[in-house]
């Protein structure tokens, strides 16, 4: 489902990503993890081209790109393959929360009002938020905010959910709800997704795979056990130990 082939991105002198190569299958959660600065986001946001890569080919679904030579057209046809998911919500403060929902409908599909708030509801009801429909973003918690953004997210039936740190910003009793949503999703809709997550315990409980970054580079990546009893790079048992520590 995504294949990612020699990806390189650099910010100046500095090398994010360093010739990174990925493959996820269909249906599969995978989640990266790794010491800060060291290029998942990055990783992240180029595989919708929100940064555009110096180097490498993207594929998802069907659609591929090549950084070398692509157009507009490509990012707009890569993009509707997947829909990303922040840590900071980015929800709109003066729409109610069935609008928030409903306005990607309207505005990418066209989709008259009506409809798109119907489908919205739907949406919504898988989330467990229908009865917060009229309600306004600021008066969820961040794990009923973090919840809508990820129906708004699903209601244009991406083929792949990117996520960049969506327990983050959250309280530790709140990740729960996060995590349930997002196992309902995979259950239900066999939704391939793509997670960057800092906490270990999330990435054990919600990934197939775990791919353990440093330094721009894949050092390692295996099932959730392999990572985490049994990892082969001593990069990957020192960031363990000392992220499993500090939790």
């Amino acid at each position: 489902m995504i294949k990612i082939r020699g990806l390189k991105k650099s910010f100046g002198g500095l090398n994010v990503l360093k010739d990174v190569n990925l493959d996820v299958n269909q249906g599969e959660v995978a989640a990266v993890i790794g010491p800060s600065g060291t290029g998942k986001s990055t990783l992240l946001r180029c595989v919708n081209y929100l940064e555009v890569p110096d180097e490498g080919v993207i594929r998802i679904g069907d659609v591929e790109i090549d950084a070398a030579k692509h157009h507009k057209k490509d990012i707009y046809a890569l993009r509707k393959q997947s829909a990303m998911i922040f840590q900071s919500f980015n929800l709109f403060n003066n729409k109610t929360i069935l609008d928030n929902v409903a306005l990607a409908l309207e505005v990418v599909q066209k989709k008259n009002k009506k409809q798109a708030r119907q489908e919205a509801v739907e949406i919504l009801k898988k989330v467990g938020l229908d009865d917060k429909a009229g309600a306004y973003p600021s008066t969820l918690s961040g794990g009923q905010q973090q919840r809508v953004a990820i129906g708004r997210a699903m209601i244009l039936n991406p083929k792949v959910l990117l996520f960049d740190e969506p327990t983050s910003a959250l309280d530790p009793y709140l990740v729960g709800e996060v995590l349930a949503v997002i196992k309902g999703i995979v259950k239900e809709h066999n939704t391939t997704m793509l997670i960057v997550t800092h906490e270990m315990e999330f990435a054990k409980e919600a990934a197939d795979r775990v791919i353990f970054m440093d330094e721009g580079c894949i050092v390692e990546e295996g099932t959730p056990r392999q990572i985490f009893e049994n990892p082969k790079e001593e990069k990957t048992r020192q960031f363990l130990a000392h992220s499993l520590n500090k939790e």
